[in-house]
């Protein structure tokens, strides 16, 4: 009786500490997802009960271990940044059009508790009013992050005492300069700050990407890539086509920045419908990412999926998908080439959509959605 309740009890043990383990930078086996813009709702939205929870919702099993909160979506002009939360937040500081969240910052503080990293992004897949015309800009803009997000102190900030735990560049429109100067000033206030700040970027998977490539290539540190395979012909359908799908060159630029411990993550759809193409059965991404993580073990870092709307309407394939990763992809080993798998995911939970063809780069966005009955929401963006 004393040994079979010992034995529970660690199994307790062990399951607690897998929900709560803290994200580990230098692991293969990290998952992220982006919350914010409810983008399944945009096409359903008569079934509120079905549209994207709190953040803190999702921080409550070892599911993902990155949050990006999306979007920060205007920021040239004079005054303050400008968010964009769909229906989670509509509230703005008096005087302003910046959004003023403390039910989200409670979240942030919970999901942080549990070890996960909640990182702000910036920019979105939709034709904002963003983008930096000059170093000068971007020095000055960095220090506005810092201040209204992160550790800094501002009079207005959006999630109130919560303290982010990074930025994410997530640019597909407006000016390309002064990207790097704002990453290098960021770094520049996380010198000696008690926590581990995040920089990562969402690249399409087109090389080089027209919005963020210029960046990537400058040399300019980032910790995370997050690739998005889908929504163009590069996506991961197309992992054996030498025309379209083109990992090595993308994995070359991640090794070439500043970062020698950068990671590149492989961005996919969580749903059929979360993008035009590129979402594909679990069977299938078994065998891709084992192919992928084998040849590329140094850079790989997991996987990303947009988004978490589309996980709370496809929980049981996202759940399966990212208990598969972490179990495949360990930390600190060296994986086999031959080693495919060792614990197998159905590929009946969904079938592979077909695939949308493109000769030229294609935004990730899809049409701006108006909700017509409460709660409302201004716009919903993707990825």
């Amino acid at each position: 009786m004393y040994s079979n309740m010992r034995t529970i009890l660690l199994s307790s043990i062990l399951l607690i500490t897998s929900v709560l383990a803290d994200y580990d930078s230098t692991c293969s086996n990290n998952v992220v997802t982006y919350w914010g813009q409810n983008s399944w709702g945009g096409g359903h939205l008569n079934e509120p009960d079905n549209w994207e929870k709190p953040l803190a919702s999702y921080c409550q099993d070892s599911t993902f271990d990155i949050i990006n909160i999306s979007f920060l979506t205007n920021f040239n002009l004079t005054g303050l940044p400008v968010l964009n939360h769909a229906f989670h937040c509509e509230t703005v500081f008096n005087g302003t059009n910046t959004l003023h969240c403390p039910d989200i910052g409670k979240d942030i503080k919970t999901c942080q508790a549990s070890g996960k990293k909640i990182v702000l992004s910036l920019g979105g897949g939709n034709i904002y009013t963003y983008g930096l015309s000059s170093d000068a800009d971007g020095k000055s803009f960095a220090d506005t992050v810092w201040n209204m997000f992160l550790g800094g102190s501002a009079e207005y900030r959006p999630y109130d005492d919560a303290v982010l735990d990074g930025v994410d560049l997530d640019i597909e429109s407006g000016e390309h300069t002064g990207y790097p100067a704002f990453i290098n000033q960021l770094r520049s206030h996380f010198q000696g700050a008690s926590k581990q700040y995040i920089i990562s970027t969402a690249p399409q998977c087109v090389y080089p990407d027209a919005n963020l490539g210029s960046t990537l290539s400058s040399g300019a540190w980032i910790d995370n890539d997050y690739v998005q395979f889908y929504n163009n012909p590069c996506n991961l359908a197309n992992i054996d086509s030498k025309w379209n799908f083109d990992y090595a060159s993308w994995d070359k630029l991640t090794s070439a920045n500043s970062n020698p411990n950068s990671k590149m993550y492989v961005g996919l759809p969580a749903g059929t419908g979360a993008a035009g193409n590129g979402y594909l059965d679990l069977s299938t991404l078994q065998t891709d990412l084992t192919k992928l993580y084998t040849s590329y073990p140094s850079t790989f870092g997991g996987i990303m999926l947009w988004d978490a709307s589309w996980y709370t309407n496809n929980q049981e394939y996202v759940q399966k998908l990212s208990s598969w990763v972490k179990s495949n992809m360990k930390c600190g080993s060296t994986p086999s080439s031959t080693d495919t798998s060792s614990s197998s995911i159905t590929s009946t939970i969904a079938s592979t959509s077909s695939a949308t063809s493109s000769t030229t780069e294609t935004s990730t966005s899809s049409a701006p959605a108006t909700a017509s009955s409460p709660p409302a929401y201004t716009t919903v963006t993707s990825l």
